[in-house]
């Protein structure tokens, strides 16, 4: 009993030194080369990862953190670059302060970006030219895209998807799924059907898929 008790107490401690901590935040960058790479993929987990496309010339990964040491873990094998975070306890336990990741990706690359979550929000800015995959268990997820000129796939199972276009008609073939949430589409779509859980239509010449699905959440298109 008392070393139960013993265990209890240093988990206790741990926690009550994380949530004390200094407000100070450290970040942690690295740059990675893309040449020759054909898929980038970003696992957060229950991190807030926001994804950009930048005038940068290489791969960069910034982490935002609360607590030391927390960094962002950077793999390259052959043709592919990946993306995750380490399993500090410390920073899984001080609650309300988790890290914040940030992924800049170059203009000129026009591989794929695949991402997977668990309940991490993910944002996105000036997004144009990769083909982008990204499947979360739950958190909201929000893209800007300066322009669709790939695939785009994104599956959530609860959380709502907003995206936003920078062009008035992307060519674009759509695919909006809802089990239960309301689907709101802006732009004028050309065979538009719509069903309880499925809008379809294209926009422009209809080059590109984009499909975006939701278990819970709704869906926004504007």
């Amino acid at each position: 009993m008392k070393r139960y008790t013993v265990a209890i107490l240093g988990v206790l401690s741990l926690f009550l030194l994380s949530a004390c901590s200094s407000n100070g935040a450290s970040e942690d960058t690295q740059i990675v080369s893309l040449q020759q790479i054909e898929v980038v993929e970003i696992e957060h987990g229950s991190t807030s990862l926001h994804v950009e496309t930048a005038d940068v010339e290489a791969l960069e990964v910034l982490l935002l953190s609360h607590n030391k040491p927390a960094k962002a873990v950077v793999d390259q094998a052959d043709n592919q670059v990946k993306i995750h975070l380490d399993n500090d306890i410390t920073r899984m336990l001080n609650i309300g302060r988790m890290p914040q990741l940030k992924v800049r990706i170059p203009q000129d690359y026009a591989g794929k970006v695949q991402i997977e979550g668990s309940s991490g929000n993910v944002t996105g800015t000036g997004l144009q030219s990769q083909s982008l995959q990204l499947k979360g268990r739950s958190g909201n997820i929000s893209l800007a895209f300066t322009s669709i000129d790939h695939d785009v796939d994104v599956t959530v199972k609860s959380g709502n998807v907003n995206l936003k276009l920078g062009e008035e008609t992307p060519n674009a073939e759509w695919l909006l799924q809802s089990g239960s949430g309301r689907r709101s589409v802006s732009l004028p779509l050309e065979d538009r059907s719509e069903s309880n859980r499925k809008t379809e239509g294209r926009s422009g010449d209809g080059t590109y898929k984009v499909k975006i699905k939701t278990g819970s959440g709704n869906i926004t298109i504007q």
